[in-house]
């Protein structure tokens, strides 16, 4: 008798091992990895954020509606900004493979970063639809264009650099032509500099902060203030635009005013994918020149011809 007690006591206990395990089992598997993301901006208006998206229905007529009012309502994590700024709206239609998205005029008031940050959000969103291979942008019906009044047109996954952080803790290492000044502050100097930065830092403010670090190699002079202050830099339509604050223009260095303006438009344009650099100076109230001569607001390209023979 007290034998079979036993054997019915094991066997419950081994009843209730195996029942544990199945829900342990069961628990995990409705476990869903995300299948789809939507995009707001950092808090400090740099890069992409993604946070996971589990929609009601996976259907392209589905997505495309849920995902539209989404970023339409400008939800966005707490963590974040929403993508769209406030008062931006877009509707869309379809061409084939190619999805149009219409915005109201408030799309033209943002500035070229944020602008720049919607455009990848965007797309990179609507991308993820089945059906849907490029995305193009109409303001009021009218293409979006470029910096210079050329049709922006379609747009897919490889229109854009990556914007998203997703690995904040990366770093990588780069070597970089940075122009500094010779002793007479007439001619551009090369210095050739190696960097380890985080991955989620654009290439472009490294060179500008290393920039104003100065020259490492004797014989070589600084061309921007040390204590300037970057407001903005970003690249669109390959072209990479620049704002310091006043710091860069009144703290006079011993150099030809050429100097400056072409140290920081060659040491950019040697590295970035990009064929102009764009310099402004002072937030609300801008520079028209920098020293006597130097226009700002122009298109600024490489000048070998400034730059030393040593």
């Amino acid at each position: 008798m007290r034998k079979k007690i036993s054997m019915i006591a094991v066997v419950l206990m081994l009843c209730l091992l195996t029942a544990g395990c199945s829900i342990e089992v069961h628990e995990d598997s409705n476990k869903k990895e995300p299948a789809y993301y939507l995009y707001d901006i950092d808090a400090d208006e740099t890069q992409l954020q993604k946070e996971a998206y589990y929609p009601e229905e996976t259907t392209s007529e589905y997505l495309l509606k849920d995902m539209m009012q989404r970023m339409n309502s400008q939800e966005a994590d707490s963590s974040g900004i929403s993508l769209l700024p406030e008062e931006v709206q877009m509707n869309y239609s379809i061409e084939g493979e190619t999805l149009v998205v219409n915005f109201n005029s408030q799309y033209s008031n943002m500035s070229r970063a944020r602008e720049l940050l919607v455009r990848a959000g965007v797309v990179k969103t609507f991308l993820q639809i089945p059906g849907i291979t490029s995305v193009r942008f109409t303001i009021e019906n009218e293409d979006l264009t470029d910096s210079r009044g050329q049709a922006v047109g379609d747009m897919t996954a490889d229109t854009f650099a990556e914007f998203t952080g997703s690995e904040p803790d990366a770093y990588c290492s780069n070597t970089f032509t940075l122009y500094f000044t010779d002793k007479d502050g007439k001619k551009l100097v090369k210095e050739q500099r190696t960097v380890r930065y985080k991955r989620s830092i654009p290439k472009e403010r490294i060179i500008l902060e290393q920039l104003m670090k100065g020259p490492l190699e004797k014989g070589h002079y600084p061309t921007i203030p040390e204590n300037t202050e970057i407001l903005d830099v970003t690249i669109a339509d390959r072209i990479c635009y620049v704002a310091f604050d006043r710091v860069f223009s009144s703290y006079a260095l011993d150099v030809s005013e050429k100097i400056p303006v072409y140290s920081v438009v060659n040491s950019l344009l040697d590295a970035l994918e990009a064929d102009k650099v764009q310099i402004t100076v002072g937030s609300s109230d801008k520079l028209d020149t920098f020293g006597d001569k130097m226009a700002l607001y122009r298109f600024y390209e490489k000048d070998d011809k400034i730059v030393s023979e040593e």
